[in-house]
Order: C-alpha cells, then structure tokens, then sequence
C-alpha cells in the first residue's frame, strides 16, 4: 500500500489534488491498483493540519514515531512547523 496524489483539471484550468490510499495486486501476470480509501484534497488536508494528525495517528502502529521522538531528544524543534 501506498499514497498516491492525483490531480485532476477544471474547467478553468485550476487543478485540484487529492490524496489516496492505494493497494498493488497482481492478477494474471497484470499489474492492478486499488484505491482503498481516498483521503480528501492535499490543499485542504494541509491547510488544517490534518496531514499531520493523520501522519502522527498512523505513526502509533509503527516505529517511526520512536525515530521522531529519539530526533527531538537530540535536536528539539524537529518535525515541528
């Protein structure tokens, strides 16, 4: 699983990016992708800090959190802004 953005265009040229959670299968010797959950507009998602309580609340289940908390031991400021 990964996270992908895709941008699609407007009738007026802007572009609107979203993020999504997708899975790779192979199926008969193809590649195939799954979007698993769509997470809303990147612009939006950063604008509230939802990214970062997203990327903090999904950091529980893994040790990266430990590689952040370790780096503000040594370096406090890191990962804030």
């Amino acid at each position: 699983m990964y996270i992908r953005e895709k941008a699609f265009k407007n009738k007026d040229g802007s572009i609107r990016t979203y993020l999504q959670m997708v899975e790779t299968t192979r199926e008969d010797g193809k590649v195939h992708q799954r979007v698993i959950c769509n997470l809303g507009r990147l612009e939006e998602l950063q604008q509230g800090g939802q990214l970062e309580r997203l990327t903090e609340a999904l950091a529980r289940y893994t040790s990266l959190k430990l590689v952040k908390d370790e780096a503000l031991k040594i370096k406090p400021g890191i990962g804030s802004g």
